[in-house]
């Protein structure tokens, strides 16, 4: 039996395919292009429906807003109905109402006429005559809505319009409104919009594949047009706001009858392109397997010459073009390593220059890159967010190196899915070990791209939440619908996670919500600072009151995380300050703690993770300066000094040798011992409590200044302004008016 050649095996092998292929492509085709022209009647005829609508729907709406507002704001139409006598004739009112119709009638073609009926005494007036209502053309219309029956809020159907009894009809749809809007009815306007004039307007938007389009009224008669039952595809669309409808029809199918009418021609020419397509498979599979063939001859020949050592050689022959076969797969899988290891690194790059604003990506860059990636490159708006992984150093501890970029694939793959559901294109890169940068685009993102990003973005959140041990908070920046805004949405998105210690964690921050609290109340942090380093200085535990009063004010709004530090640092510093006041046992004390104190400043995680290491170590100071304190009796005869001094601040008299006799301890001994225990001299001391006690007066009553002054123990008003202006920064008045502000602004 003779043997096959490579070109026949080939030609038997090709050629059913070739036929199957054809006969199947060419039979897809006419379904496909049946199905197209079913599709393109069904759309146009949808498109053109919606078109026709919204067009009349919007010049109508725009009629009836514009009358509206005139009507409320109108004082001539309101003269007109009350009857008022301003001094005015009455001809002159009428004319100027009159010419406003006639504008009116101007600035909108389809109006076709207005006119104004007054109840008082029936009379109508329209732009060309004012008239009783029994000489009036449209007197039913008129009587009817006039005889109390409520005024119909949207357009009439097609009725009959004119404007005496003599002249002929017109067809119009009419709006009425009741005038005054908000009262008792004293008349109304009527509004005639011609059926001519939206035929019209109908008939220019009208596309040589339209066969038929009419608009039917509430009540089902036609407005415009008509129906033809032999149409295909036919579309109909109501509109809530005239409760009127349009119906259109294209003229059947003349876009498959066009392909109907080539059904010969296509068959010929798929007929011509199986010759065609046999005769070059025929030249191409004798061209490349000419050489197969070449081979397998010269392997028979050198066989027969050869025969017996190759039957021994077999084998090894055998071997050979096994091993020969294998190292080509080794190569073209390294190959394919390499290749794909290559385009991991570009696609990597290519994300960090369109980010970062280092090379300026234009759109045809984008599809070609994108396009090389195997990625949709289509899009209308773009956005970036940034995944942060929350306690990252605490992430680091608990889990190995495999274990935690395993976890990273889980969350982009997340991020992969959860978008794909969302019809949602996302491109992600961990630019960072912590942080995920994440694109979104899209091409058509209803409603928007915003707000679909928030919601897409929640959604990871929340699974990342329920299904791994940590969470993820993530910053979201403006939505921009060029290329080159990439990169201002990135450092937006950057600078919204800076927000994360004072908005917390497992949370989304978008840069349009953030907003800079410590600018805004300045004034009443500082004010907590300097009263929070007073009460340490004085050890009384009221500091931690005050403290969590100053936390609490940061977490009521986003802060910048250096806005924070610099507001704690401030706090520190003051306290520093104070305590430098102090005997040196207590700055020793002070000085143990300032280093840590400062340490939580640079690596703390959220605001509420700074506030109980910052108070817990404010605590162990606190108390080691309640270990130097003075014995027991001292202490018990200076909180009896004070009680005295806060009872009696507003005496002008109250001095050191006024306490010394009051209490019989000499003014030297008491001087000490009041330095020692409140950490602060006498002078100073009564001129905080006076100052303190001004400061309710300030903010709590509008006494004159120099009163005040007298009721916390100063006799001249210059001393209270210098004591008040050296401890607080600010003159009486001018604190005043700041907290005046202040309890304006909140």
């Amino acid at each position: 039996m003779k043997t096959k050649s490579w070109y026949q095996r080939l030609l038997a092998t090709y050629l059913p395919i070739f036929y199957l292929v054809i006969f199947f492509l060419i039979f897809v085709f006419f379904m496909t292009v049946s199905e197209m022209s079913r599709q393109q009647t069904s759309n146009a005829n949808d498109s053109y429906a919606k078109y026709v609508m919204q067009a009349l729907e919007s010049a109508l709406q725009n009629i009836d807003r514009d009358f509206y507002r005139e009507l409320d704001t109108d004082p001539d139409i309101q003269a007109f109905l009350f009857r008022k006598d301003d001094g005015e004739s009455e001809y002159l009112l009428n004319s100027r109402l009159a010419n406003k119709f006639k504008t009116m009638g101007v600035s909108y073609p389809l109006i076709h006429s207005v006119y104004l009926y007054r109840d008082a005494d029936r009379r109508v007036l329209t732009s060309n005559a004012i008239m009783s209502s029994d000489s009036f053309g449209d007197r039913e219309f008129a009587e009817e809505l006039a005889s109390g029956r409520e005024v119909p809020y949207t357009w009439t159907g097609v009725r009959d319009y004119r404007l005496f009894s003599f002249d002929p009809t017109t067809s119009v749809v009419s709006l009425a409104r009741k005038v005054p809007l908000q009262y008792e009815s004293r008349g109304f306007l009527v509004i005639n919009v011609s059926v001519s004039g939206i035929r019209a307007m109908v008939d220019e938007m009208a596309t040589q594949n339209v066969g038929s389009t009419a608009i039917f009224d509430a009540s089902g008669r036609v407005i415009v047009g008509s129906v033809s039952d032999n149409l295909q595809g036919m579309s109909l669309v109501k509109s809530s706001y005239m409760m009127w409808e349009v119906r259109t029809g294209l003229i059947g199918g003349s876009a498959y009858r066009v392909i109907l009418n080539f059904f010969y021609g296509w068959i010929a020419l798929g007929f011509t392109a199986i010759l065609l397509g046999t005769a070059l498979i025929v030249f191409v599979t004798r061209r490349y397997t000419s050489p197969l063939d070449a081979i397998v001859r010269r392997i028979k020949s050198y066989s027969k010459s050869r025969s017996k050592e190759l039957a021994v050689m077999a084998g090894g022959q055998l071997q050979f073009f096994e091993t020969a076969f294998d190292h080509l797969l080794e190569i073209a899988n390294l190959y394919t390593d390499v290749h794909h290891e290559n385009l991991v690194y570009r696609r990597k790059t290519f994300f960090i220059e369109l980010v970062g604003g280092e090379r300026r990506i234009d759109a045809s860059v984008w599809e070609e890159e994108t396009g090389r990636f195997g990625m949709t490159n289509g899009f209308r708006e773009l956005a970036i967010g940034i995944l942060d992984i929350d306690k990252y150093p605490g992430f680091c501890g608990a889990y190995s190196y495999q274990d935690q970029n395993l976890i990273r694939f889980v969350i982009s793959s997340v991020v992969k899915e959860t978008a794909a559901e969302m019809r949602i294109a996302v491109w992600s890169e961990w630019l960072e070990n912590e942080r995920l940068t994440v694109l979104f685009y899209a091409e058509e993102p209803e409603p928007g791209l915003r707000s679909e990003v928030a919601v897409l973005c929640d959604r990871i959140r929340i699974w990342i939440q329920d299904n791994l041990e940590y969470t993820v908070t993530i910053g979201i920046g403006s939505v921009v619908e060029k290329l080159e805004d990439v990169p201002r949405s990135f450092d937006e998105a950057e600078e919204a996670l800076t927000y994360k210690s004072s908005a917390g964690t497992n949370r989304i921050i978008a840069y349009s919500d953030t907003e800079r609290g410590f600018q805004l109340d300045s004034f009443v942090y500082l004010q907590l600072i300097r009263s929070i380093a007073e009460s340490f200085k004085l050890r009384d535990s009221d500091w931690k009151v005050k403290f969590a009063e100053l936390v609490d004010h940061m977490q009521s709004r986003l802060f910048l995380r250096q806005d924070m530090v610099n507001l704690l640092q401030y706090m520190i510093f003051h306290i520093s300050k104070e305590v430098w006041d102090l005997p040196a046992p207590y700055k020793e004390a002070w000085d143990r703690v300032t280093p840590e104190l400062s340490g939580v400043l640079l690596d703390f995680d959220t605001l509420e993770d700074a506030r109980e290491r910052l108070e817990a170590l404010l605590d162990e100071a606190a108390g080691w300066f309640e270990q130097l304190r003075p014995g027991k009796q001292n202490q018990e005869l200076i909180r009896n000094v004070q009680a005295y001094i806060e009872a009696h601040y507003h005496s002008p008299d109250l001095s050191l040798g006024l306490l010394s006799s009051e209490f019989g301890i000499h003014q030297s001994n008491l001087s000490r011992l009041f330095k020692e225990e409140i950490g602060e001299n006498f002078v100073d001391y009564l001129a905080r409590i006076r100052i303190l006690r001004a400061k309710e007066l300030l903010q709590t009553t509008n006494d004159p200044i120099q009163d005040i002054a007298g009721r916390v123990g100063y006799l001249h008003y210059f001393s209270f302004n210098r004591v008040f202006k050296k401890i607080m920064g600010l003159t009486p008045g001018e604190y005043r008016r700041s907290t005046a502000s202040e309890l304006k602004g909140g």
